[in-house]
C-alpha cells in the first residue's frame, strides 16, 4: 500500500518573524499574484479613475473570481498581504485613490525598504510609449 506525504509545504519565511523577508519572498516567488491585484484594481478603476479603491476588497473579489495560486506551496491571497498591495498600486498609480491605514510598511528602516524595492522592481509595469 502507497502512502501519500499530505504534510504541508511551507518554504515561506514567518510573517511574525520576518515581515520584510515573507514580503521580499512573496513578491519573489509569486509575482503573479501582484500583476493580479493591479489588473484587478485597474478594472475596478476603468469606468470611473476617481473611484475610491479597498485593498481588501480587491484581495477578496481576487479570492472569489481567479484561479491565482501558488501550485507549489500552501499559499493564498494572504490579509498580510493587503498593506503591501495598497503602497505598491499608490507607488505605481499615484492618482488612485486607495485606503490605507497605518502599517509598519509606514516606518521602514532603510535597508527594509530598498529590499522591498529590489523585490518589486521586476513587477514594476513599464510606461505607455
Amino acid at each position: 500500500m502507497t502512502t501519500l506525504d499530505l504534510t504541508p509545504r511551507v518554504t515561506a519565511p514567518s510573517f511574525t518573524d520576518d515581515p520584510i523577508g515573507y514580503y521580499v519572498w512573496h513578491l519573489e516567488t509569486h509575482p503573479e499574484m501582484y500583476r493580479q491585484f493591479r489588473q484587478t484594481a485597474d478594472a475596478y478603476r476603468a469606468g470611473d479613475p476617481t473611484r475610491r479603491l479597498s485593498a481588501d476588497m480587491i484581495c477578496h473579489v481576487m479570492r472569489w473570481h481567479s484561479v491565482v495560486h501558488a501550485d507549489d506551496d500552501t499559499f493564498e491571497v494572504n490579509n498580510v498581504l493587503t498593506p503591501l498591495y495598497a503602497r505598491l498600486y499608490k507607488h505605481e498609480r499615484p492618482d488612485a485613490v486607495i485606503g490605507t491605514r497605518k502599517s509598519m510598511l509606514d516606518s521602514l528602516l532603510p535597508d527594509q525598504r530598498d529590499r522591498l524595492n529590489a523585490a518589486f522592481r521586476p513587477l514594476k509595469e513599464k510606461p505607455h510609449a
